[in-house]
């Protein structure tokens, strides 16, 4: 299965990811994902065929012996079909946005299928712009599993909001599940990014420098948040916000007191019923 390496580099590249953030994801360390692209490693581990078919991709495509127009199509979701030469390219591959080659549609809604992304809190986010590439430090944040379907292609990440700068977007203590990107091309003016810098990590608004490409605007809501700079050479993660998880509690008080004894109340009249009913008895 000669062809199988370069099929895992092309998976990579449209995953947007190098090899440290595709081992990061998928288990496997650097050095087996390096192996695997090099044909240097024969057969796939169980573990990483299930993360690339949880991906997306169509594991008979990946197996199966392929023309040079379908090995090096792009097979990342959301992509536009693209051939080899222009011989190969169909009249309607421009209309197929959503059915790129070595993909299928699948057989149960894709949100059916859980991802489970790292997520940096407070803790880990002092140290995260010196240890981002750290596969240790990466592998020992928590995780959480989301059964999405926008997370379930590419990388993702969850970075926790630690103060009120961008209020009433975020709060603090939010999570911004985020998307991978490219520092090279980032979003849109105007989008919530996490930018890790060589020393800080970033929750703001992206814009471009009008005078100045190789500069972005960093911006928070809260109108008291100066302006910042920020060179395109300093960035070493760039993440565009996806999704937000709020945990915000009701303040302490005797509200929230009386709120959780009969909330332990309800739970507790639940459990007997339970038990009655496992007893054959009525409810």
């Amino acid at each position: 299965m000669k062809w199988i390496p370069a099929k895992l580099r092309i998976i990579r590249q449209e995953f947007r990811m190098t090899q440290l953030e595709l081992a990061q994801a998928s288990g496997l360390s650097q050095r087996d994902i390096s192996q695997l692209e090099n044909g240097r490693k024969e057969g796939l581990p169980k573990e990483f065929i299930h993360f690339l078919h949880t991906r997306g991709v169509d594991l008979n495509w990946l197996f199966a012996d392929s023309t040079p127009a379908e090995a090096n199509a792009v097979v990342f979701s959301g992509s536009v079909k693209k051939y080899a030469t222009a011989e190969d390219q169909p009249l309607t591959a421009l209309a197929q946005e959503e059915k790129p080659v070595g993909y299928r549609p699948a057989k149960q809604p894709v949100a059916s299928v859980p991802a489970t992304i790292s997520m940096v809190d407070e803790a880990a986010r002092q140290h995260y712009p010196a240890r981002h590439a750290d596969l240790a430090f990466c592998q020992d944040l928590p995780a959480l599993t989301l059964a999405l379907p926008e997370v379930a292609q590419g990388l993702f990440r969850g970075f926790q909001v630690p103060d009120a700068a961008m209020e009433p977007a975020l709060l603090a203590h939010d999570w911004v599940i985020a998307h991978r990107e490219l520092p090279t091309a980032p979003p849109e003016s105007g989008t919530v990014c996490v930018v890790v810098t060589k020393s800080a990590l970033h929750i703001r608004r992206v814009f471009g420098s009008g005078t100045n490409q190789r500069v972005l605007l960093l911006r928070a809501d809260a109108g008291n948040e100066p302006e910042t700079e920020c060179p395109l050479t300093d960035i070493v993660e760039l993440w565009s916000m996806r999704g937000r998880l709020s945990f915000q509690l009701t303040a302490a008080g005797q509200g929230s007191e009386q709120k959780t004894a009969t909330l332990e109340a309800s739970l507790q009249d639940l459990l007997s019923r339970v038990q009655r009913l496992e007893q054959g008895g009525k409810a």
